[in-house]
């Protein structure tokens, strides 16, 4: 491992040194907070040969260093050997740098990595969930910098929220986000329907130990800690979380407590008598009912194809009597690969989600209440209206484009382009026939489009035809 990074650096590091290492950038902000950032990314060995790799950034650059046997390394590395362990046997202690295109550093520490995802964590082309913690850099426990221009809490009283404990760096590929827009555009779409937990997306360019990773974009994390900070709760000890398909996913279950209260709410809620007041209240009780017949509709509309019996994830907080933390399950939004589905999958999707209680399903139950059912409707048609009009999505479709197409065409032809195509190690060596160019992207993204437009149609008839 490299030096640690410290404020002492200041003392070490001159102005005219500063200069000397990053004479191509030029400090934003002349202030003390700003020129300690400089000193920190000093630090940055792969800095110089990255900006002089390429004649211009499109986006954010996000270069992570490590001892290369920590990463590679044939017994323990973790990107090798250890990608598919969990928790803090699968972190390891690095140094992650964050820059503007201009070359101005805007995140400089000490962090961890891990893997992020389920079965995806098989891909060559992994994504990453990098933390901050006071053992790895205790002049900067946190990550200080907004990547996401102006995020607040979602409490009321919208405080910007300027400290948080980690972010996803999320790859784009060919198997899973194979435009590299799919998750931002279905996240922005989701924000104009309503939900106001759908990510920002920060398209970004990734290096690590200098070498040219890919296309990626960065998101905030939804662990227990980034609840605390979007909801303001005080104390991320009252929150729960679980995915509820973990063990189905990865061979273990990392919340079986969790797991076992939400089954049990699950249960409940699958047998009661929707029609009976009494019932209702208990209901409300420990469901947000409004957020998920939310989270049903946008799910439906986005066509997601790999949700409700794959990716699904709930918490909840202890009832402190402030807002979000009254004892009520929620869902989060998230892995929107595979939204845009073929017209079938639309129709097989809103068949499932209405009809089925397999896999845990609890729309079913709440649409036995005429009211939810008619609120789970309203949502429908109201969604569509403000963001499943053709005007709108293609909107969101050129503002994504316009921010990840620069970098996806520097990755298309990057020797990192083999793991945007194959899937695993265990994937068939790549032929001629595999390689796809930007002009085959440009097909993938029009294809996307024209089901997302095509997909408001197809919810309507199934609601018309009964459900």
């Amino acid at each position: 491992m490299k030096q640690k990074l410290s404020v002492f650096s200041l003392l070490i590091l001159s102005f005219v040194l500063l200069f000397s290492c990053f004479g191509f950038r030029r400090i934003a902000s002349d202030t003390p907070e700003a020129r300690e950032v400089y000193s920190r990314a000093a630090y940055d060995t792969y800095a110089e040969d990255i900006f002089a790799s390429r004649e211009s950034f499109p986006g954010l650059i996000v270069s992570i260093q490590a001892d290369n046997d920590t990463l590679y390394g044939e017994e323990n590395g973790l990107l090798s050997a250890r990608y598919m362990c969990s928790g803090r046997e699968g972190e390891c202690e690095i140094q992650v740098f964050v820059y503007d295109q201009s070359g101005t550093p805007l995140i400089a520490q000490n962090a961890g990595l891990r893997i992020s995802g389920a079965t995806s964590r098989n891909a060559i082309r992994k994504s990453f969930r990098v933390i901050a913690r006071i053992e790895y850099d205790k002049q900067h426990p946190k990550f200080t910098y907004d990547l996401w221009n102006g995020r607040t809490t979602l409490d009321g009283a919208t405080k910007p929220i300027q400290e948080y404990s980690s972010f996803i760096l999320h790859s784009v590929r060919l198997a899973m986000d194979s435009t590299g827009i799919h998750n931002s555009v279905g996240y922005s779409l989701a924000r104009k329907a309503g939900i106001v937990d759908a990510s920002p997306t920060t398209p970004a360019a990734v290096y690590i130990n200098g070498k040219y990773q890919g296309a990626y974009f960065l998101m905030p994390a939804k662990t227990d800690n980034a609840l605390a900070e979007l909801y303001n709760i005080e104390k991320k000890e009252d929150i729960e979380v679980v995915s509820v398909f973990e063990e189905e996913k990865t061979g273990t279950q990392s919340r079986p407590e969790i797991l076992a209260s939400y089954l049990t709410f699950v249960d409940f809620l699958q047998n009661a008598d929707m029609t009976d007041p009494s019932v209702i209240e208990q209901v409300e009780a420990q469901l947000d009912v409004h957020q998920c017949l939310q989270y049903y509709a946008v799910n439906l509309l986005l066509g997601n194809g790999d949700w409700l019996d794959n990716n699904l994830r709930v918490w909840r907080c202890k009832d402190n009597g402030l807002p979000y933390q009254d004892g009520k399950w929620r869902f989060f939004l998230f892995d929107l690969d595979w939204i845009g589905s073929f017209s079938d999958l639309v129709v097989m999707n809103f068949e499932q989600a209405t009809q089925s209680a397999d896999y845990h399903n609890i729309l079913p139950a709440l649409l036995k209440n005429p009211e939810y059912k008619k609120e789970f409707t309203d949502l429908i048609y109201q969604m569509e209206e403000d963001a499943f009009t053709p005007e709108v999505i293609d909107s969101v479709f050129a503002k994504e484009e316009e921010r990840m197409h620069d970098e996806a065409a520097y990755d298309f032809q990057s020797e990192a382009f083999t793991g945007y195509l194959m899937y695993s190690v265990n994937s068939s060596p790549l032929e001629e026939k595999d390689y796809i160019t930007m002009e085959d992207r440009q097909i993938l993204i029009e294809d996307f489009r024209n089901h997302l437009v095509n997909t408001p149609a197809l919810i309507n008839n199934c609601i018309e035809n009964g459900f």
